[in-house]
């Protein structure tokens, strides 16, 4: 489609609503707006894609004659990519982490919670329906000196997965929601965290970290083009951080503890007459042994990947998100 003043289309005009809950989706001024990466490389690339099957067979020709070839079933997924915000969490983490338990507080539950998106690209809309959150990844890093690009600002890449989808069916809304522009809204840089990284009982002096967060799922499909249901057991989530290796960090080389507590937390302090902040609890983070390497004349560089699992004898997630927003 040719945008108004000539030419292909362009994205700068897109946007992007999610609906919370399953199909049919209901998209209005409730809906929840985001603001998607522009260098996310893509900045998101939800889509169908479609089989084609058959044509195999021997007929005697030398080419495959299409008269043989069918579309078959199709899967729909894609990746967004974003600088989160405390605003955004509080209504990404019911996707993202499951039950929200009040208060701020969200814990993993049996189910995931599905949503709906819409997409308005140059006058089209996509809509994408019954999805899931099958991963998303968290991480940021501190800047080297005179580094170009923002590693400052943290990114989340989230992966999901839909039933199905229609291609310019569904109304942009007339009542679209506004873009959210409140002081919660403000992006998270990776030095929010100063002082309120907390491994095994010590405040950690951190020079990245990642958080991967893999639901795993498996998507059925039954008598039907589109997938049927998505099968849900569990999560997989893992902490991966750098370290200077020094003699605050180095007992974090060969752990003496089977598994402890720790914890993330991104405070933006007083903004005007708010307290915002998002806190990341591992209930049990346990750490394999991984040594530290020389990286360079400059540094020894100290890297490991604890994996978060529940307590079965207190019946305690592996994963406690809590997002205060006002």
């Amino acid at each position: 489609m040719a945008t108004a003043c000539g030419g292909p289309a362009v994205g700068v005009l897109s946007k992007i609503l999610f609906a919370e809950g399953a199909s049919p989706h209901t998209f209005g001024a409730s809906s929840e707006r985001y603001e998607i990466l522009m260098d996310g490389d893509p900045a998101e690339n939800f889509q169908r894609h479609g089989r084609l099957i058959g044509g195999q067979g021997i007929t005697g020709k030398i080419y495959r004659i299409k008269q043989r070839v069918r579309k078959g079933g199709y899967f729909v997924f894609g990746r967004m990519i974003i600088n989160p915000s405390n605003g955004a969490f509080s209504t990404l983490l019911k996707y993202l982490v499951g039950t929200d338990a009040g208060g701020g507080v969200f814990t993993p539950g049996n189910c995931l919670n599905p949503f709906g998106v819409l997409k308005y690209m140059d006058s089209y809309t996509h809509e994408f329906k019954d999805g899931v959150v099958s991963r998303w990844i968290l991480q940021g890093s501190g800047v080297s000196f005179q580094e170009r690009g923002t590693p400052d600002l943290l990114t989340l890449a989230i992966d999901c997965i839909f039933k199905d989808d229609v291609w310019n069916t569904t109304s942009w809304p007339a009542s679209e929601p506004g873009l959210p522009t409140a002081a919660n809204y403000t992006p998270y840089v990776f030095q929010d965290c100063s002082g309120q990284v907390v491994i095994e009982g010590a405040a950690r002096e951190i020079y990245g970290f990642r958080i991967d967060c893999k639901n795993k799922i498996k998507p059925r499909w039954a008598n039907s083009f589109a997938a049927s249901s998505f099968v849900y057991a569990g999560k997989e989530v893992s902490l991966g951080l750098q370290f200077p290796f020094d003699a605050n960090n180095d007992d974090l080389y060969e752990p003496t503890t089977a598994g402890a507590e720790a914890t993330l937390t991104f405070d933006l302090g007083a903004i005007g007459s708010e307290s915002l902040y998002t806190e990341f609890k591992f209930t049990n983070l346990r750490i394999p042994e991984r040594s530290p390497y020389v990286e360079d004349e400059f540094d020894i560089k100290f890297e490991n990947e604890g994996v978060a699992f529940g307590d079965g004898a207190t019946e305690v997630p592996e994963i406690i998100v809590t997002n205060i927003d006002s």
